[in-house]
Formats: structure tokens, sequence, C-alpha cells
């Protein structure tokens, strides 16, 4: 994700990339020769750059997703841009895909939202884990699946169907020697009423599939191709004859169906700004960014819930007890607590 934010930087026109830091020395080198930019390897020689700084002196400030491990240190983060007027935005960019954008402009015409199956699931080997900290433990990752892969797609029920209201939710580690969750099956209910099975491993065939289903009609998502790299193009949608509730009323249609008139949603023309330059007309014009802090929020929220509930072996209610989850952090993070394996 950095050298494609570097090399949108470059390309926008109302952006100048002065910096780039890295903690491997060259490829910070690399990267800042590549763009005429300074190279660091500690951050905060590069925030304490004269014409560099973050939130607390008073600089717009885009991060990578998720925007926290805690959602206590991302009320902080909304916190301190609100009071200094700053725009905060968060990499979450599947909500620029094509086939999300299209989703978005059409899920109102399925009525109010039902019923919602998500399905992430692909294999990871052991060592894609072993390659990096930061991909493998409770302090660095802050989460397995749910923080490294499927941030994207929880950030995506989010934009779509609102802040979490419930959660209960199941974790383990199946397959890997590594601390975090591999694996994680949620039920959700979300602030709009919509209700979510989200099931969600890397120790599993591969299989991207969302079915949202309405009062009026139904949503399918199907891809089989790896998530990471493609992009599916379409989707289907299929609205009903009559809205269910008609058909439920309807004293003489004991045996009653919807019937959906299923068609392909061809996504290609649809378009949305890429992060980095929402961001950067966001802090030039006074727009908000695609993913902004607040909303971006509401993606760890909902992580945090779903550990919380996993571990704990409880409903959780959003907003989620901060103190509580960051105990529970605290004790995963040093080995008191472990999540169930196998």
């Amino acid at each position: 994700m950095g050298q494609q934010h570097l090399k949108a930087l470059a390309e926008n026109p109302r952006a100048d990339l002065v910096a780039v830091c890295d903690l491997d020395r060259d490829s910070a080198r690399e990267a800042a020769a590549a763009y005429g930019a300074r190279a660091h390897i500690d951050y905060r020689d590069l925030l304490a750059s004269a014409d560099l700084d973050a939130l607390q002196a008073g600089v717009h400030t885009f991060v990578e997703k998720p925007i926290a491990n805690r959602v206590s240190d991302a009320d902080r983060m909304v916190a301190l841009a609100e009071s200094k007027g700053l725009v905060l935005a968060v990499g979450h960019n599947y909500r620029t895909f094509p086939v999300n954008v299209r989703l978005k402009e059409l899920l109102p015409q399925l009525g109010p939202i039902q019923r919602v199956l998500w399905q992430w699931l692909e294999n990871r080997p052991e060592s894609y884990y072993d390659r990096d900290i930061w991909r493998s433990t409770w302090r660095h990752a802050g989460g397995g699946v749910l923080m490294n892969q499927t941030s994207h797609d929880l950030d995506l029920m989010c934009w779509l169907f609102g802040p979490p209201a419930e959660v209960s939710a199941m974790i383990c580690n199946r397959g890997h020697q590594h601390e975090v969750e591999d694996t994680a099956i949620a039920c959700i209910r979300f602030a709009s009423g919509a209700l979510a099975n989200v099931q969600l491993s890397t120790v599993t065939h591969r299989l991207n599939h969302r079915q949202i289903a309405g009062a009026k009609g139904a949503i399918v998502v199907e891809d089989t191709k790896n998530a990471n790299v493609h992009v599916p193009d379409t989707f289907r949608l299929g609205l009903y004859d009559r809205p269910v509730h008609d058909i439920i009323a309807d004293a003489a249609g004991a045996t009653g169906q919807p019937q959906p008139d299923w068609r392909d949603i061809d996504c290609a023309d649809a378009k949305s700004p890429s992060l980095p330059d929402s961001f950067v007309a966001a802090c030039l014009d006074g727009d908000s960014p695609i993913t902004d802090g607040a909303s971006a929020r509401n993606t760890i929220e909902l992580i945090n819930a779903i550990i919380l509930s996993g571990v704990r072996k409880k409903v959780v209610a959003c907003p989620i007890d901060r103190d509580e989850y960051d105990e529970l952090l605290n004790e995963l993070s040093s080995g008191k607590t472990r999540i169930e394996r196998g």
C-alpha cells in the first residue's frame, strides 16, 4: 500500500511529496530517491522536520487502516483532530472499489436491510505470519484475521449498514502457531436494524461471498479469486415482484414467495477518487475524506467488540466499554489470557 500511496501523491498536482519513513533504511532511501524526497528511518525524526508534523502540532493526517488497535486510541485521535479543526483520514481503500461504490449506490433499492451473510475465506501459510511481527502478535497487530485481512470488509459493512449496536462472536486459532486469531464467526446487529452473520478465516478454501437481503430485493457478490489482488467487477441484483411484507400480509398467499428479477450489474463505470486524492482535496478544499476518522472509528469499534465477545464469551453492546477492552488487550498481549486453539 505504501508504494500505491507514494505514486498517487506524486501524481497529484496539488500535493508535494517531501519525506518518507521506513524502518528499513534501504527501502526508505530507495523510495526517497525515486520521488525526490527526504528519507527517514525514525518517524520522530520525520515529524521533527521543519515542514512536517502531525495532529498534535496542527497538521492534517492520513493513517493506514485500521485507525488504531484500540477504539480508545481512536477516540483520542478523533477528538484531537476535531479540537484542532484538522482532517484525519484512514486508508480503508475498499470504499473506492467500483463494485463497492455501485453497491452502495443501489443499496436503497432493497428497502430496509434485514439480513446479511458476509464471508471472507482464505488460506495463509505459517511463513506469512513469520515474516513480520506486526502480522502475528497481539501487542503489535492487535488481532489476526480481524485486524490484518478483514478490517477492510468490516469497514465496508459499517459504511453500508451503519455503526454496530450489538455483537455475539466466537474467535479462535485453528491452524497456525502464532497467538492471534485466524478464525472469527460473528452475529452483528447494526444500528440501522440490519442483522449480519460474518464468517472470516485464513484456514480454509478461497471464497469472497456476500448476500444482502432487504424488504424489496437482494444483492449477491461472489468471487473465488484472490481477494487481496482481485476486485470483482460485477454483482447480482434481484428486486422482488412484491415487497416481502406485502406477501406476508396477504391472507390468500399461504405459501407465497418473493420472486427476484435477477440481473448482473456491471460496475466498470463506477468512479471514486483515490484515498490520497480525497485526502488532498479535504485538506485544501474543506471536503470530507472518503474515510474520515469518525467513520473509521466505527470499524475498530466493531473489531474490538468481536474480540471482546469472542474471548469473554458474552454478548457485547456498542459502544463498548473502553476500559474493559484495554484491559483485555493488555491481558492478550502479556499472555495472561489466550484465545482457544483448534
